[in-house]
């Protein structure tokens, strides 16, 4: 048992690792297009959340908001500077992304059998919820903010890069419902087989 639970310590504290690679490395985590960042740093805290449960979920989650939130100050983007520096945008979807996808892996335990159809379900739900909270967040918190700065940075191509942040969702979405029950499967059963070693 006392094994285990290192064992867990030191598995969170490499996928924190991860997570703090990925927001700081160009190209590791956020893939730049045009003012916008299409990411994958959500699928590191899913895979994290559905394998050790809800609350490692939560903070991994936290720890990228946070990671979001320093490097918003550092990227050199003005709508980055403009839309992460503010905690809510940059903290609190990412850390309901862990949250929820670590619940909603659980609950599904009682209608789908099959672990790799739960994390492909919770990988397409984690990233879906991570675009629509933060496109939500601007919305209501710093909409004319950001309709402005996009329209002087930009001129006329605002509508258009509002459809790609509209739609870059999607992408993300199937990406994630992809990669999480690939990754996330092998990783789970290395903990079960580790669990029974251990009991």
């Amino acid at each position: 048992m006392k094994k285990n639970k290192i064992f867990q310590l030191v598995f969170t504290a490499i996928l924190i690792s991860i997570i703090i690679l990925q927001s700081f490395i160009p190209f590791l985590g956020n893939l730049p297009l045009l003012v916008i960042d299409i990411t994958i740093i959500h699928i590191t805290v899913i895979i994290g959340a559905c394998i050790m449960g809800w609350q490692t979920g939560l903070l991994l989650g936290t720890v990228w908001g946070v990671c979001s939130f320093i490097r918003a100050f550092t990227s050199g983007s003005a709508i980055s500077l403009l839309v992460f520096t503010n905690p809510l945008i940059a903290i609190v979807p990412r850390a309901l992304v862990g949250l929820l996808s670590g619940l909603l892996f659980v609950a599904l335990q009682k209608v789908i059998s099959s672990s790799h159809l739960r994390m492909s379900i919770v990988g397409a739900f984690g990233s879906l919820l991570n675009t629509t909270l933060v496109l939500s967040l601007i919305y209501f918190l710093i909409g004319n903010q950001y309709a402005e700065k996009l329209q002087k940075t930009l001129g006329e191509l605002p509508v258009f890069l509002m459809t790609i942040v509209g739609t870059n969702g999607v992408p993300e979405a199937i990406a994630s419902a992809i990669i999480v029950p690939v990754v996330g499967g092998v990783l789970l059963k290395l903990m079960e087989k580790r669990r029974m070693k251990n009991a």
